[in-house]
């Protein structure tokens, strides 16, 4: 059976079947029923001449009248059998056909439920795409209610729903010549001009001659899957957040670009983009403005940029940007400059007003760098040294940045085997209540001493330990050892006072933080009011809600938490009603020239009076003078820490040098004494 064959209506319907078989039985018996009486009376009639036989005399004309009449009655017997044969045949013959047209209709009504009810778009055309018949899914998948309305609405599949109407024609062309497409992928409108993907399967229905009487086929949405694959396809050259290119893209593009340099003899720029102190603002402000700020600087990056240059995003706060067609070297200069004049103007995101500077590392094809790689490394280098130069302006690459980037790879990979080769120790500096002139606490200072290099200062490795992801084994060490001393020290009978350890970012929204806590505390057998961690500011305002969660459960552990360079972040005051911290600790930088600088003087007595109305106990770092000191009791400082008392020592120093700590609290060389131990 063709396919269409269920579009066709056959030629007796289903509820006359049954009364067409019942007449045909009834009609069949009735012929046999003859039969056998005729057969019958036959037999009875030739028994009733055959019996007076015994009887009566032997009459040879007897004889002959029952031959005649038996042949008769044979002949007329013999032709009614026949005719009852030929009138069964006739019955089975009906009897078949109309079995046939009842199976028939059966599958027709099949075909038919499934041809309504398929999730699968079926329909028929004739030869110039004029719909003839079609399905409700089709009719849906164009956004017609029913296949009436898309019926009287198109008149032409092709023309109407194609959105390239060619590529119509192209199938046609092609299912002439082939009779059947498979897998065409289509793109159609739908009724409101929206559109969407489609699966084609064609197939010519041709008649007797050979002629093609109409098409029909089958289609399948496949919107969601090419959409699918369209964002895979995106994602493996662009970024996600940003829409610019990513480095996969980057590379393509920039070794074109060399490419096409070195047959023109031109020259290509690399500049390498990194935002400053992003971090802090990621940190302090949350992820969600971090990324919609990168969205927007990205838009600022492709307006300055030039059509001809590629724009791409390496990874975090990182872009890169590729100028082609650089005459001279002082071109990149003017287009560093012109990309740096995009992130004066200030940045409102998400209704919080943001100035964001960056940093520019410049290399240049062919005079630092034959290929990407190098260019791309040259220039990062570049980068790192105008943020040592003091960030928001851009160098140009030299071979003593080269040093230093391959110095930066040297410590980071010294520095993942550091903690295992016991590189890394710890010193204490003592905290001093300013009225007493007690020691009152100690904070742990982690220190590298490189076999080869010497000392490393935490400046140079703590950035690269965050980077790497190694602050975390490094921080936990930190801690264990910190806690394990301080244990140690009230053993050795030393007045118990807390040890303060530096949390790290990374650390803190590290998973288990807290249970690691707990876990240091109950294995080096140190009361958890003797562990104070010092956090950055831009670290509790990070996620806000978390952050007071995570403190509040350190809180309840019994730890103590101080704020840690305070003032040189995103300072909010009212953050400090919310958060369960005890101390302030104010930043050296403040402090360095509080004696004689008004600004600073000003803001660090605002910090001291902010945090005694707040019942805040507040410490001063980097005190290194007796003006320092006398400024800070003064203002009613509770405590000091720096180089004017001691500074750092190892832990089985402390215990020689403060075993006798007992200093009159009116003088500050009693104060010098204490901190000395003499």
């Amino acid at each position: 059976m063709d396919q269409h064959a269920f579009f066709q209506p056959v030629s007796q319907s289903s509820e006359t079947m049954p009364v067409e078989m019942r007449r045909i039985e009834s009609r069949e018996w009735w012929l046999w029923g003859v039969a056998v009486a005729i057969t019958l009376a036959l037999t009875f009639g030739i028994i009733s001449f055959t019996f007076p036989w015994f009887n009566l005399r032997r009459d040879v004309f007897y004889w002959s009248d029952l031959r005649e009449w038996t042949r008769g009655l044979a002949a007329l017997v013999l032709l009614f059998d026949l005719y009852a044969v030929y009138q069964h045949l006739q019955l089975r013959r009906i009897r078949r056909e109309l079995e046939e047209q009842r199976a028939l209709r059966r599958a027709e009504e099949k075909y038919r439920a499934i041809f309504e009810d398929s999730v699968v778009g079926i329909f028929q055309t004739t030869p110039e795409g004029r719909p003839i018949n079609i399905n409700r899914a089709l009719a849906h998948m164009h956004g017609y209610e029913s296949p009436e309305q898309l019926l009287t609405e198109v008149s032409s599949l092709a023309q109407q729903l194609f959105v390239d109407p060619k590529r119509g024609k192209q199938l046609v062309n092609e299912l002439h010549e082939k009779g059947v497409v498979r897998g065409a992928e289509v793109e159609v409108y739908r009724r409101d001009r929206t559109k969407k993907w489609l699966l084609l399967n064609l197939r010519a229905v041709r008649d007797a001659r050979g002629q093609i009487t109409f098409h029909e086929g089958t289609v399948e949405d496949i919107t969601d899957r090419r959409v699918a694959e369209e964002r895979i396809q995106y994602l493996a050259y662009y970024d996600a957040l940003t829409g610019l290119p990513n480095r996969t893209l980057l590379h393509d593009r920039l070794s074109k670009a060399l490419a096409g340099a070195r047959r023109q003899r031109d020259r290509v720029a690399v500049l390498f983009l990194d935002l400053d102190r992003f971090k802090h603002i990621n940190d302090s402000l949350g992820h969600a403005v971090g990324d919609r700020l990168l969205q927007d600087v990205a838009e600022r990056l492709k307006k300055k940029a030039r059509e001809q240059d590629t724009v791409a995003r390496l990874a975090g706060d990182e872009f890169l940007i590729v100028l082609t067609d650089i005459k001279d070297v002082p071109d990149a200069a003017v287009a560093a400059e012109r990309l740096m004049d995009a992130m004066t103007e200030q940045f409102l995101v998400q209704g919080h007003p943001l100035d964001v500077s960056c940093s520019l590392g410049i290399s240049i094809f062919p005079e630092h760098g034959t290929d990407g790689e190098t260019l791309i490394k040259n220039a990062d280098a570049a980068m790192y040294c105008a943020k040592d130069y003091g960030r928001d302006n851009f160098r140009f690459f030299t071979e003593d940045m080269d040093a230093q980037a391959r110095e930066r790879l040297t410590l980071e990979k010294s520095l993942r085997v550091a903690l295992a080769n016991k590189e890394l120790l710890l010193e204490y500096q003592p905290q001093v209540d300013l009225a007493s002139g007690r020691v009152t606490g100690f904070e742990a200072l982690l220190r590298w001493q490189h076999p080869e290099l010497g000392p490393v200062p935490p400046d140079k490795f703590i950035r690269i330990a965050e980077n790497s992801g190694l602050i975390i084994s490094i921080g936990e060490w930190v801690l264990r050892t910190a806690c394990a001393q301080a244990r140690r020290w009230q053993d050795e009978g030393l007045p118990a006072v807390p040890v303060a350890v530096n949390v790290s970012a990374v650390q803190f929204r590290q998973d288990g933080f807290r249970e690691l806590i707990r876990r240091v505390l109950r294995e080096t057998g140190l009361s958890p009011q003797h562990l104070e961690l010092e956090l950055t500011e831009s670290l509790l305002l990070s996620n806000a809600e978390l952050t007071v969660s995570i403190l509040q459960e350190l809180k309840t552990i019994g730890v103590r938490l101080a704020i840690d360079d305070f003032g040189t972040g995103y300072s909010s005051f009212t953050y400090l009603k919310t958060f369960p911290v005890s101390k302030l600790k104010i930043d050296r930088t403040f402090v360095r020239d509080v004696a004689v600088n008004p600004d600073d003087a000003a803001i660090t007595t605002a910090i001291i009076t902010m945090a005694k109305h707040l019942n805040l106990k507040v410490i001063a770092e980097g005190v290194e003078s007796e003006a320092q000191m006398s400024f800070l009791r003064a203002r009613q400082c509770d405590g000091i820490q720096g180089y004017y008392f001691s500074k750092p020592i190892a832990g089985d120093e402390v215990s020689a040098r403060f075993r006798i700590s007992r200093p009159r609290a009116d003088s500050p060389k009693s104060n010098t004494a204490c901190a000395a131990g003499q």
